[in-house]
This record gives C-alpha cells, sequence and structure tokens, in this order.
C-alpha cells in the first residue's frame, strides 16, 4: 500500500468525529478507512460482505489516533439491494442511540450492474442498479439527515456528506452511468436548498479497484490510479468547513 502519510495531514480535525463510511468493503471505502482511522476519528463501517468487512476492522483496530485514544471501529454488514425503508431507520436509530449524531457520512458504495447496450438491458437488473447506485445512498442520506445537522449543535462543526461519484461512459454503462448523472444532480439540487450540512462529492476518475476491472476488462494498468491518489482532495473537502457544493473531478493522465 502507498504511504499514507504523504498523502493526507498529520494533524487533522477529524479527531473523535463520528465517521460512517457506506461501501467500507470497497476500494475506495477501504482506502478512507484506512486514511481516517489513525486521525483518531470513531469508523462505523458499513459493507456487503461480511468477511471483508471483519478483516477490515481486525487491521485498523490496534490504530490510536493523535490523542492517544484507540477508537476500533464499528461494523456492520447490510445488503442495500434488499432494503426496505424500515431497514435505513434501523440503522439510523441504532447510531442514534450510540453517538447521537453522525459527523461525516461517506458514500462509496457502487456496483457495476449488467454489462450491456441499454436496448437489450434486463429491466430488473437495470432497477437493481439504479437502486444501489442512486436510490439507496439517498434513503440512507436523508435516514441520517438529523445525526448530521445534530453534528452542527454545540459549537461543532457541521455535519457532512462526502459522495463518490463517477463521470460515466459515452456508451455502454447501462444504469450505473445513468445513476451517477442522477447522483451528481441530486448532489447539486441538496445543496441548493440549504446549507445545515455540508455536501459535497469527488470523482476520481479510473481507478484500480474491483469494480473498475469488471466495468473495463481490457483497460490497461497505466490508465488507472491508485485509490490512495485520491486522498488529498477527500481530505481538502473534508477539512474544509467552507466547502459545500463542491464536485471534484480528477484527472488520470495515462503512463
Amino acid at each position: 500500500m502507498s504511504d499514507l502519510t504523504q498523502r493526507v495531514p498529520t494533524e487533522s480535525k477529524l479527531t473523535d468525529r463520528v465517521i460512517v463510511i457506506n461501501g467500507a468493503t470497497g476500494t475506495l471505502g477501504g482506502a478512507m478507512a484506512r486514511a481516517l482511522q489513525p486521525q483518531g476519528a470513531q469508523l462505523v463501517l458499513f459493507g456487503r460482505k461480511s468477511d471483508v468487512l471483519n478483516r477490515l476492522a481486525d487491521d485498523l483496530s490496534p490504530i490510536t489516533g493523535p490523542d492517544g485514544m484507540a477508537r476500533p471501529p464499528l461494523i456492520q454488514p447490510v445488503d442495500f439491494s434488499g432494503a426496505k425503508i424500515e431497514d435505513y431507520q434501523t440503522l439510523a436509530d441504532a447510531l442514534s442511540a450510540s453517538f447521537g449524531r453522525v459527523d461525516i457520512l461517506i458514500h462509496a458504495m457502487g456496483q457495476g450492474g449488467q454489462l450491456s447496450p441499454l436496448a437489450h438491458a434486463d429491466l430488473l437488473k437495470f432497477q437493481e442498479s439504479l437502486h444501489v447506485n442512486f436510490t439507496a445512498p439517498f434513503a440512507l442520506s436523508r435516514a441520517l439527515w438529523p445525526l448530521l445537522e445534530a453534528a452542527g449543535q454545540h459549537g461543532r462543526a457541521k455535519g457532512q456528506m462526502l459522495f463518490f461519484i463517477d463521470r460515466g461512459t459515452p456508451a455502454f454503462g447501462n444504469a450505473y452511468g445513468p445513476a451517477h448523472a442522477a447522483l451528481t444532480r441530486l448532489i447539486e439540487q441538496w445543496t441548493n436548498e440549504g446549507d445545515t450540512v455540508r455536501i459535497n462529492a469527488l470523482d476520481p476518475g479510473p481507478t484500480h479497484s474491483g469494480l473498475r476491472q469488471y466495468r473495463f476488462p481490457g483497460e490497461s494498468p497505466g490508465e488507472r490510479a491508485q485509490a490512495e491518489d485520491m486522498l488529498p482532495e477527500a481530505f481538502s473537502l473534508l477539512l474544509d468547513e467552507s466547502a459545500h457544493g463542491r464536485i471534484i473531478r480528477r484527472q488520470i493522465e495515462a503512463s
């Protein structure tokens, strides 16, 4: 793994922050978890694969933050492809009972969906991909919204959401491309409706991951960045308390 100390601040404002990472078992979510744990944050990790969540938690548990406190991450296996409305509220209620707030919600969950032209798309798979990539992140954000607003009380910094988005491709994106286009528009609309919670987004560009490999199996490694490469931009959005409605799209130069 790349040296994280070269990519993230050695002193930060993230100590003791309650940070929920949705999609922690993915490449981007895992990179964020590994970068945030040494900052002294209390991580809550959501992911579909319980075995991967457990391994990630084992890797992170021994790390002590800059205040000398060890905050082992909490893990919650969850499969949003079949989630009901009440399931999102159950997660919100559990977080409320444990912490009373959520300082940061990071959306790093994604599903590649079916690889086919739109004219040949399987409607059920199309709907599932739309749900996982678009509806589920919104539903979770909506359920946690009161906890994000609570983070900004008592002199604390405003709660915030950071979405990882994808600029998509001109063709053959199936539901994945339209879902991320809709997600971008959702972020723009939400930020124009108020500023009690900061909302920002990062498009890391082509990044080496299982999802990228699935969607672009013929792509050369030189056309992809490493997940850790996006950390400076991600941390700039998390730490800049004036950032609201900002969408950063990283440019990747093929090697």
